[in-house]
């Protein structure tokens, strides 16, 4: 028990601290930009070439940490962060930090991932999901918390905003005092054939997908929400982003319950009903008349939003077999971040067509039209089953 708890600490670590990487040096960023006289396009590459290897390399990472160990790959990876986030804060050229910030990504598109896998390597059955459902609520949060931090820094200069992405070094000492250095002994090519077999099993099509949907309408309401409530509403920039934290707010909250409400309720259910309820969200918001209207359904969008994460993450865990765990998980990330590149992308696509509110209507009814290729993930119910499958470590 004590090695599983180290886990999961080390894993809501991980996870937190990199989320620094965007949160934390936002209100650096601004400044960052005038002092060295970098455009707003090519600071908005500055955030894109931290998130792109979270695409790219997704796959190749989580294949790395179940061929070579978790904790080689988690300790050179911290080590990559915090060296390639520090060593941007000297810097004055514009293609050198965009080059570690590169670097930087590769380090978050392997951390992120994996500290889901390090709980499903000693967690099984709602003792997994009560632990991914601390992860999440840990990266609530961060979001809430890192933010202040990092403005904080950044009133001494935005150096030291930038430098502090080195605070996760400390990690890479931890990952080899508590992680093992087991790995799977598989081939290449029996590797290749096992994560395609666990891609495909029943239902996991559907959970990949449910992910995707996840991002696709958050990312969505976080790029155009306060721009729809003030232009067809007239609500302040201030009652916009009340609106967006109740949603967060809320579903920090369900993140903290999720457990409880899956002994009443089967895990496919739970998911389909989340989809449905962040597509009608996005419809609701497009229809509401004004921003008092919209916290009721920012609530509603928490709910779904909350339960969605948990019970996706922990599906995916358990029905990873574990000499591709680290693989399927990268998987599950890589569609979770390329929903997170497609929701503005779509979002202002649509907007060159159709007003704002029924651009977030299409994308609401692209999400409900989804639905019913949610259906087979009930083959995957008796994973998360208190009798199938009994809390152990």
């Amino acid at each position: 028990m004590a090695r599983a708890r180290a886990y999961v600490w080390l894993a809501i670590a991980a996870a937190v601290g990199t989320l620094f990487g965007v949160q934390g040096i936002a209100a650096a960023v601004p400044a960052l930009g005038a002092d060295l006289d970098i455009s707003d396009a090519q600071l908005g590459l500055f955030t894109a070439a931290y998130m792109l290897p979270a695409v790219v390399f997704a796959v190749p990472l989580g294949y790395a940490a179940d061929r070579y160990g978790r904790r080689r790959v988690f300790v050179t990876m911290a080590l990559l962060y915090a060296v390639a986030g520090a060593a941007q804060a000297p810097l004055t050229d514009y293609w050198a930090l965009l080059g570690l910030r590169f670097l930087q990504g590769i380090g978050f598109g392997a951390l992120m991932p994996l500290s889901m896998t390090l709980i499903g390597d000693v967690l099984h059955g709602t003792a997994q999901l009560r632990a991914q459902s601390h992860r999440q609520v840990a990266l609530s949060v961060g979001e809430f918390v890192l933010p202040l931090v990092g403005a904080a820094l950044a009133t001494l200069s935005w150096q030291a905003a930038i430098g502090a992405q080195g605070a996760l070094a400390p990690l890479a000492l931890a990952g080899v005092l508590i992680l093992d250095d087991t790995r799977a002994e598989v081939a290449n090519a029996d590797y290749a054939r096992e994560l395609r077999e666990a891609v495909r099993q029943p239902g996991m099509p559907g959970v990949l997908v449910a992910g995707f949907l996840r991002f696709v309408c958050k990312f969505a309401l976080i790029a155009y929400l306060p721009l729809l409530l003030v232009d067809a509403t007239g609500a302040s920039l201030a009652q916009g982003a009340l609106v967006l934290s109740v949603a967060s707010g809320v579903a920090a909250a369900v993140n903290v319950v999720v457990v409880r409400i899956l002994q009443r309720a089967p895990a496919s259910l739970l998911l389909c009903a989340a989809v449905v309820v962040l597509a009608c969200s996005l419809g609701a918001f497009a229809l509401a008349p004004s921003w008092q209207v919209a916290l009721p359904i920012a609530v509603a969008f928490g709910l779904g939003d909350g339960m969605l994460t948990v019970v996706q993450n922990a599906l995916v865990t358990e029905a990873a077999p574990a000499s591709v765990r680290a693989g399927l998980v990268a998987v599950s990330g890589m569609t979770r971040n390329a929903g997170k590149l497609v929701a503005p992308l779509a979002m202002g696509a649509l907007i060159v067509a159709v007003p704002v509110p029924a651009a977030f209507a299409l994308v609401g009814a692209a999400t409900l039209a989804t639905v019913p290729l949610l259906r087979p993930i009930r083959q995957l119910d008796p994973l998360l089953s208190r009798r199938a499958a009994p809390d152990r470590v």
